[in-house]
C-alpha cells in the first residue's frame, strides 16, 4: 500500500470539508492590515455628495467597504486579508453572528485555531442555537488536531431532526476528514458515501473520497473520483489541482500539467507538478490535510 503525505510548506492537500496565537483577540486578530480606503465626506475626501441622510449614512459607514473587502479577499483565497477585513467587523458589533462566523472561519484557513475557538465560543453564548456556529466550532477542533471531539459534535449536528439533505451531506463529508486526519481512512470513506447518498452532486464530498483513496494508496480509483467531482455543478478550482496532484503521482505529468496550467501560471504549474510527481516516495507527507 502506498502512503503520500504533505509538506505544508510546499503544497496544500486540501480536503475541502473543512486555523493560533495566544493572548487576547483584541490584540493579535488584525494587526498588520495596511488596507485604507477614502469614504465621502471623511478626512480623504474634500467634498460631500448631496442626497438622501439615510444614503449617505450607509456610503459613510466603513462597515459597508470592510464588507466588500473581506467578499473580495475571500474569492481571491487571501485569507489572512478576509480574517483582517471581518475581524475589524467583529470588533464593531461582537454579538453579530456572521461577523463572528466569517472571522472564525477565515482564522482557521489561515491556522489561527486558538482565535478562532475562542471568538466561535465567546459568540455561541450570544447564540447557543446557531449551528453554523456550532459546525465551524466542530471543524475548527479537526483542523487544530481534536478530531473525536470535533467529529462527535458534527455527527450530532448531521443527525438533527429536520436537517436538510444538502446540509447532511456538507456534515457527513466534514467527518470524514477527521477520520481521514486520524489516518481511519475505511470509516472516512464510509463518511463520504454517506455524504454522497444525501447529496450525489456534492464535489466537496466526491473530491474529498478521491483524496482518501490516494491516501490509502488506490490512485485509479483516486483519480476516478476526482474525475467525478471534477463534473459536478460546483466543482472548485481546488478539485482541478487535486486531480491534477492525482495525476503527476500516476506519471501522467503532461495531464498533470494541463490541468494545473488552467489555474496556475505555467512556470509554477511546472515546479507544482514536479513537486508532485516526487512526493510519492515519501512517507510521512499527507499526516496534515486541511481543509477549506
Amino acid at each position: 500500500m502506498l502512503r503520500f503525505a504533505l509538506r505544508r510548506s510546499a503544497v496544500s492537500l486540501l480536503l475541502v470539508a473543512t486555523v493560533a496565537s495566544c493572548g487576547s483577540v483584541d490584540h493579535t486578530l488584525f494587526s498588520g492590515d495596511s488596507t485604507s480606503a477614502s469614504f465621502p465626506g471623511g478626512a480623504n475626501s474634500d467634498t460631500r455628495p448631496n442626497g438622501n441622510p439615510e444614503r449617505l449614512a450607509k456610503i459613510d459607514d466603513p462597515r459597508v467597504f470592510l464588507n466588500t473587502a473581506a467578499s473580495i479577499s475571500e474569492k481571491e483565497q487571501n485569507y489572512e486579508s478576509a480574517a483582517s477585513h471581518w475581524g475589524r467587523l467583529y470588533s464593531t458589533d461582537r454579538k453579530n453572528a456572521q461577523y463572528a462566523l466569517k472571522t472564525a472561519e477565515n482564522l482557521r484557513f489561515i491556522g489561527r485555531y486558538e482565535d478562532a475557538e475562542r471568538i466561535l465560543r465567546q459568540s455561541l453564548r450570544d447564540h447557543p442555537s446557531n449551528s453554523e456556529m456550532m459546525e465551524e466550532l466542530a471543524k475548527t477542533l479537526i483542523a487544530s488536531g481534536r478530531l473525536r471531539e470535533g467529529a462527535a459534535s458534527l455527527t450530532q449536528l448531521a443527525e438533527a431532526p429536520g436537517i436538510p439533505q444538502q446540509r447532511v451531506s456538507k456534515l457527513r463529508s466534514a467527518i470524514g476528514v477527521a477520520f481521514d486526519r486520524a489516518g481511519k481512512h475505511e470509516q472516512a470513506q464510509a463518511s463520504y458515501g454517506l455524504a454522497l447518498q444525501a447529496d450525489p452532486l456534492n464535489a466537496i464530498a466526491l473530491s474529498n473520497l478521491g483524496l482518501s483513496y490516494a491516501l490509502s494508496g488506490d490512485l485509479d480509483l483516486a483519480e476516478r473520483k476526482l474525475r467525478e467531482a471534477l463534473i459536478a455543478p460546483n466543482a472548485s478550482v481546488q478539485v482541478r489541482q487535486n486531480l491534477a496532484m492525482v495525476l503527476a503521482l500516476k506519471g501522467d505529468e503532461g495531464g498533470a500539467v494541463r490541468l494545473a496550467k488552467q489555474d496556475l501560471p505555467p512556470k509554477l504549474a511546472a515546479r507544482t507538478i514536479n513537486y508532485y510527481s516526487n512526493i510519492g516516495d515519501q512517507t510521512d507527507v499527507w499526516s496534515d490535510a486541511a481543509a477549506q
